[in-house]
């Protein structure tokens, strides 16, 4: 009899085990799988450079309820549609996540290849982007998912912002400085040519402000700044980051022309 006891308790217990390894939940917080509706939502983050001498660049991608990738865009000017450009992604039972996006034939291309966190809010990983020249910049990125349409309201932006107008691969020498109040209202500001120690412009009060319009991306769209001269910047967009260390797009100079414009804070 003690034997026969011994044995049902033995045979319950591995029932309890073999109950355990097969929870849904055993997995984590995918329920044992992901699938490519996981995607869907608003993504916002950053794209780090592998050298350290090169700042990071924000980017977002926008994806409908079953996952497809209807559009993305970077601080540097790049946008991807749906309806214009070849925009592939692809979540993986696993969480892996790999994606490509590409303009014109293919040349300016931004890989993706990444994994999502088991609570489905993050994806880390590497990417690699390709210009027209051939020339490719690699480096890691972090995504996390858009907490909805208040992410990006009352945020603080009061203190100094500088930066350039023509950073990165332009290098024309321009110092680009603002105040602004506690909603994003320029103060005051300057434009600098830091060689000759010129000021090309000179910003006050109502010249402009920084209100982000899509409050999932953190996407400020027509961005106008008018000089105390009567010159102004206009921008398409600039991307904000949630973090508010910078803020930065591709722009133009009614005097200086084209630049890329991004400011830290």
């Amino acid at each position: 009899m003690k034997h026969t006891i011994s044995l049902m308790l033995c045979v319950a217990a591995m029932s309890c085990v073999a109950s355990s390894d097969s929870s849904p939940f055993a997995s984590g917080g995918a329920s044992g799988g992901y699938a490519q509706s996981d995607l869907s939502g608003s993504w916002i983050g950053k794209l780090t450079p592998a050298d350290p001498s090169e700042q990071f660049r924000l980017f977002y991608f926008n994806a409908a309820v079953d996952g497809l990738v209807s559009e993305a865009a970077d601080s540097v000017g790049h946008e991807w549609h749906d309806v214009n450009a070849n925009i592939v992604a692809d979540l993986l039972p696993d969480g892996e996540m790999s994606m490509s996006l590409s303009l014109n034939l293919g040349h300016k291309k931004l890989q993706l290849h990444g994994q999502m966190a088991d609570s489905m809010a993050n994806i880390n990983g590497e990417y690699q982007y390709d210009n027209v020249a051939g020339i490719s910049v690699k480096g890691t990125f972090e995504l996390h998912m858009s907490e909805g349409d208040e992410y990006f309201t009352n945020l603080d932006y009061s203190g100094s912002w500088s930066g350039g107008f023509g950073v990165g691969r332009l290098h024309n020498q321009r110092l680009l400085t603002f105040e602004l109040d506690q909603a994003g209202n320029v103060v005051s500001g300057t434009l600098m040519n830091t060689v000759t120690g010129e000021e090309i412009h000179h910003y006050s009060v109502g010249a402009g402000n920084f209100v982000v319009d899509n409050t999932l991306n953190g996407r400020i769209n027509n961005f106008v700044l008018v000089a105390d001269d009567g010159s102004f910047a206009e921008c398409d967009f600039l991307l904000v980051d949630i973090d508010l260390k910078l803020i930065a797009g591709i722009g133009t100079d009614s005097e200086v022309g084209a630049a890329v414009i991004e400011v830290r804070r």
